[in-house]
């Protein structure tokens, strides 16, 4: 196996034997996150991004958020950019990640989510959620942000996208603000034959304003350009055991 940036010598060599897993996930786990050599460039996520610029191109959309690695999927309240867990950047540690949790974003996935995290971007960076109409389409975007939410698993008022762990496709129904990222992740995600899977749903009006509202875009600057990143890795300053121990605190996760 190639060798990975965020590890020593000595791990990288260890991990070359055959039976010297264990040692390596115990040096890992000991490691503080902020002190691995990771970075987007050169990794797997790199052509991820990729693919996410190029179908912005093809939509006629020039913003390109910024993506950075962080302890999570996420946007910053109303900032445009884009984090990534920092797992996702380096083999070794995805091995760590799917043995903690069970689980590892695939690569369907991780564009699921890259389209949904750049809808909340292109929204912050030119503010559409002023724009006429938005409000009238997806609701409130002050409306009260809460993680738990009851959705209605059979209504054809929101797009499916991403599949949460623990509501499945509802996904948009948790917020306004969702449901304008899930509804931008379906009108950006090539071949999704949106107009026909969508035709007679309600939530192809919402389809349709995006549709619209993002050819508005083709000459606009962003109003918000701030780069403010919330827990860069600088700021993970805990041990990868530490990080795993947190989630399994505050989610209930496992190995």
């Amino acid at each position: 196996m190639v060798a990975e940036d965020c590890t020593s010598q000595y791990i990288n060599t260890a991990w070359a034997r055959p039976g010297n897993w264990e040692t390596v996930r115990r040096k890992l786990l000991d490691k503080r996150i902020c002190d691995f050599r990771l970075r987007i460039k050169g990794s797997s996520l790199e052509p991820f991004i990729q693919q996410l610029e190029r179908e912005l191109l093809a939509k006629n959309i020039h913003f390109v958020p910024v993506f950075y690695l962080t302890d999570s999927w996420g946007c910053p309240d109303k900032i445009p950019v884009v984090g990534i867990p920092f797992y996702l950047s380096n083999g070794l540690l995805g091995r760590i990640e799917k043995e903690q949790t069970g689980e590892l974003e695939d690569s369907r996935t991780i564009m699921q989510l890259l389209r949904h995290e750049a809808g909340h971007a292109i929204n912050y960076a030119f503010r559409l959620w002023e724009e006429p109409g938005w409000q009238d389409t997806f609701g409130r975007f002050s409306k009260p942000y809460r993680e738990d939410f009851s959705p209605n698993p059979w209504s054809r008022r929101f797009v499916r996208h991403i599949c949460s762990y623990a509501y499945g496709y509802t996904y948009a129904q948790k917020h306004p603000d969702d449901d304008f990222a899930e509804t931008f992740a379906v009108w950006l995600t090539p071949r999704s034959n949106w107009r026909r899977k969508y035709r007679d749903w309600p939530a192809i009006e919402k389809l349709n304003y995006v549709n619209r509202l993002m050819r508005t875009l083709c000459d606009q600057k962003p109003t918000c350009k701030s780069r403010k990143r919330l827990l860069p890795l600088s700021e993970l300053t805990m041990t990868l055991g530490e990080y795993y121990k947190r989630r399994i605190r505050e989610y209930g996760k496992t190995s």
